[in-house]
């Protein structure tokens, strides 16, 4: 977690939200003018009730509310006490008026408003039954799920993620080779995947059920499945095996059982965060239609590939 930026965004939702800490503290009534019911906190002759602790905790940006609501709930009080002082201290030197605290400030406050102004323009956004079904099928590589079976021979080089068999119960790399190789003869010879996954896999978790990894997604890592299972996974067609492939986790033999798009319902709220995001795209794109801008591409680098960054 970075304090530095976090102190930024305390100080920036405060005097947005409030004008500034002295509204905060100063007064033991809500908003509506309903009274809170026990004061938790006090500064002087300041005072700090329950529901504007609570008000507080609801102003934070996302990322830290769970921890100060839950385990760093304790550290509560004293990012409160402190951030009081320091501002207290800050406006004494007048602080707030030196350039580069003006620029911080503007860019937390603007920060903050934008992403108000996304939240209210997606609230106002429908989105319909279709339009989620639509978005699912059109996104099917982010949401196919996947039933496979695994079959894992482990060999001394492999991660040591199973403590089924000690390491020197294990072979080396060419026998365990060997022994899967002559599983994956014994598979295409019509020999059954379970049976073989049951008797002579040592993945403890998956061995018991065949070999069965159930339904998963991309991206998951559920059951260790390491990247480049996960791929062959994803690309054999239904009832088709792989050959041997070497992983971290030993030499792997996978079968896909069955592939499914799961229903919209059991990921509804996925799908709709994700359509508000592109709604939200869009909406921005027409915005920037309707008025003149000049971006440096040299100075920008604007040739440069750059990794996705979350709406």
């Amino acid at each position: 977690m970075n304090r530095s930026y976090l102190r930024v965004i305390c100080f920036a939702v405060v005097q947005f939200l409030f004008g500034s800490l002295a509204v905060f503290w100063g007064s033991v009534a809500w908003a509506d003018g309903e009274t809170a019911d026990s004061v938790v906190l006090t500064l002087g002759e300041t005072k700090l009730t329950i529901a504007q602790v609570q008000k507080f905790l609801d102003a934070l940006p996302p990322q830290f509310r769970p921890y100060y609501s839950g385990v760093g709930k304790p550290k509560l009080a004293e990012l409160l006490v402190n951030t009081e002082l320091l501002v207290r201290e800050a406006n004494k030197r007048g602080l707030a008026d030196r350039p580069d605290v003006k620029l911080q400030t503007k860019i937390a406050t603007d920060s903050i408003l934008s992403n108000a102004a996304k939240l209210e323009l997606q609230k106002e956004m429908k989105i319909t039954d279709a339009e989620l079904q639509k978005y699912l099928e059109d996104h099917r590589t982010k949401f196919e799920e996947a039933r496979a079976r695994r079959i894992v021979i482990r060999s001394k080089s492999s991660v040591p993620w199973d403590q089924s068999k000690s390491v020197e119960q294990l072979p080396d790399d060419k026998d365990a080779r060997i022994k899967a190789d002559a599983l994956r003869k014994q598979l295409s010879e019509g020999a059954d995947f379970e049976e073989l996954a049951a008797k002579h896999s040592d993945d403890s978790l998956t061995a018991g059920k065949g070999g069965d990894l159930g339904f998963n997604r991309r991206g998951s890592q559920a059951h260790l499945i390491v990247p480049p299972l996960e791929e062959k996974i994803f690309s054999l067609a239904v009832g088709s095996i792989s050959d041997v492939m070497q992983t971290a986790l030993g030499y792997e033999i996978v079968k896909l059982e069955e592939k499914r798009l799961p229903k919209v319902s059991d990921v509804r709220k996925e799908l709709e965060q994700s359509l508000l995001n592109q709604k939200t795209d869009d909406l921005l794109k027409d915005l920037k239609s309707r008025e003149t801008i000049f971006v440096d591409e040299k100075f920008f680098n604007l040739g440069t590939s750059l990794p996705p960054t979350g709406n």
